[in-house]
Formats: structure tokens, sequence, C-alpha cells
């Protein structure tokens, strides 16, 4: 049997969590260069991505974990250190390594499926609500119903270019790469936190 009240929850816990509308503006400075149909085919397979691995580890997470030996705070690190690397490359761009012939690599999991929509906070909200109650379909259609919400917001997202204009756009981008930055930090803080507790 579905939980409805529970679905309600874990739908709005982790569509909060996911945070679209607050990740849109620094996923639209890694898809800009594309045309428009492309980025939302391009974040509509990084949202499906991200589903998958969301499901992933509501089913085998911690399963997973303990095979590779690998714990809350390495993944909390690893992903603010990729996290803290795009955020220093969207703030200071290496344009050498482009020519104009020469196409920009399309993002591809990383770091848009992960750490941007699914990180180390949600696949660990993930894994606890798959604790907490006992029906695993109940889980799953809370997270494919926040996941609706998470493919409508940024399918708008390509359209935030025509609003803002390229010099828009390249001062978001450098914005965003700070507010990546410091979200990077805090990522590496709280795998640290949780290393130092690990370790006590």
């Amino acid at each position: 049997m579905i939980d409805l009240v529970a679905v309600k929850t874990i739908a709005t816990t982790i569509f909060i969590i996911t945070n679209p509308i607050g990740n849109s503006p620094a996923i639209l400075t890694l898809v800009k260069d594309f045309p428009i149909q492309r980025q939302k085919f391009i974040l509509f397979r990084e949202c499906i991505l991200s589903l998958i691995l969301a499901l992933f580890f509501q089913y085998c997470g911690e399963y997973f974990l303990d095979t590779l030996m690998l714990k809350d705070y390495t993944i909390a690190i690893c992903g603010g250190v990729l996290l803290l690397m795009i955020g220093l490359n969207l703030i200071f761009p290496d344009h050498s390594r482009y020519s104009s012939t020469q196409k920009k690599t399309e993002p591809f999991f990383v770091p848009i499926a992960t750490p941007l929509l699914a990180g180390p906070s949600l696949l660990t909200i993930v894994m606890l609500y798959s604790r907490q109650i006992p029906s695993s379909l109940t889980v799953s259609v809370g997270l494919i119903l926040a996941w609706v919400g998470v493919v409508i917001i940024l399918q708008i997202t390509p359209y935030m270019q025509r609003l803002l204009g390229n010099k828009g756009i390249t001062a978001l981008e450098q914005l965003m790469g700070m507010i990546l930055s410091m979200i990077s930090i805090e990522m590496i803080v709280n795998g640290l936190h949780l290393f130092l507790q690990h370790t006590n």
C-alpha cells in the first residue's frame, strides 16, 4: 500500500533539497553554449540520470557503500571537490582551451545530475527514508513525483538566456561560480565534520 501522506512529505522534502529553482542559474551557465532544443534535451537527460541515481541509492545505497567501503564523508568531500573545480572554472574560464571551430563538451552526469541535483545530502536523505518507511513503493513514488517538478523547472531554464542576454549570462556565470565554490566548501567542511565524528 502507498501512504499518500508520506508520498507528499517525501516529494516536498526531496524537491526542496534538489533545489532546481536555485540551481537553474548555475545549470544554465553549463549549457548556455548549445541551442535551446539541445539544452532542453541535455537537462531532461540529466534529470533522468539523477533520478536513476536517487532510486539506486534508495534500494542499493547502503549495500553499495559497504561493498566499496565508502563512508558518508567520502561522498561529501569528493562531491565538494568536484563542485569546487567547476565553480573555479566558471569564475576563471580558460578560453584558450577552445578554438572557434571547437565545440564545447556537453556536461554528462557530472556536474548537473550529480552533485547539483542528486548530491550527497539528497542521497543521504533518500537512504534515510528507505530505512524509516516500510513501503519502498511509497518512497519511489515520492521521488518520482519530486522529479516531475524538477523536470518542469529545468525545461524552463534555457529561456533565461533570452531574457538576460550574453552580458547578463557572463555576469551570472561568475556569480554562480562563486556560489558553487561556497557550496562546495560547505560540502567539504561537512565531510570533514563527518570524518571527525567517525574517528572520535
